[in-house]
């Protein structure tokens, strides 16, 4: 998680706080940022929970926030999840530390080449895919302790998808898996193997298709319904570091694209 870096000073008039976010590195400060603007937005962190508590632990080791209600001031809490965190009584902040931890994201931006832009992108678009197929299994009460594994086990056709044709892919291999699971009596593992299987037809499929010319970028592209609240990392980033727009779901990661 600690990123280590020397590199230019980001906020010249706090720098504990610089310092603080160059050893987070621009990922975790995405988080941190993410963090502050759950306590008025109601939304999610990340796609994956762990990455607020892997957040707050390295804050805590760090001496920044306190496990208990006596640091400074109140008690923070996210709206969405249930995560709360305090920060120590001789740490100084800015008073809008969300504004102020874009401001950093923002002047970090030129620095970063775009090979470190390209793994903040895969990271959250990988995060996404995993969070997605684990609430469609879920859904089919299809066990998710091997989704990790699936999804790391996938050709490198699969890399060559976008988030949105990677949703696509993973909701109609579902459909296939959830079909196998009811007609063997609820065996998860022919299920998964269905998954893994389907995941690969369909990747190859849509590789080979959009080789030739064949598809729009927004064919075969599943993207979230208007009701879904968005990962505030998401917004984080793409307001940002990343600032690649509808690129984030359209486009597959690369460093063309970014």
């Amino acid at each position: 998680m600690i990123y280590g870096r020397s590199q230019q000073t980001l906020l010249p008039s706090w720098p504990e706080l610089d310092s603080l976010v160059v050893s987070l590195g621009p990922f975790y400060t995405c988080a941190w940022c993410a963090l502050e603007r759950s306590t008025s937005v109601s939304a999610p962190v990340s796609s994956d929970p762990a990455v607020a508590q892997q957040l707050l632990q390295f804050l805590k080791s760090a001496g920044v926030v306190t496990g208990s209600s006596s640091g400074n001031g109140a008690v923070k809490r996210s709206l969405y999840e249930p995560v709360s965190w305090s920060y120590v009584d001789d740490l100084i902040l800015p008073d809008d530390l969300d504004a102020a931890l874009k401001g950093m994201l923002d002047a970090w931006r030129p620095t970063l080449d775009k090979h470190a832009r390209l793994w903040i992108w895969r990271q959250l678009a990988d995060r996404e895919a995993s969070a997605y197929l684990t609430s469609l299994l879920r859904r089919h009460r299809i066990g998710v302790h091997r989704v990790d594994e699936i999804l790391r086990s996938q050709d490198e056709e699969w890399t060559r998808l976008s988030l949105g044709r990677k949703r696509y892919v993973l909701w109609s291999s579902v459909r296939g898996a959830a079909s196998q699971f009811l007609s063997s009596g609820g065996n998860e593992d022919a299920a998964l193997e269905v998954l893994s299987r389907e995941m690969r037809r369909r990747t190859r499929w849509l590789v080979v298709k959009a080789a030739a010319g064949e598809l729009r970028r927004t064919d075969y592209c599943f993207l979230p319904d208007t009701g879904w609240r968005r990962p505030l990392m998401i917004d984080v980033a793409l307001e940002s570091i990343l600032k690649i727009g509808d690129d984030y779901w359209l486009a597959a990661p690369s460093l063309g694209e970014i």
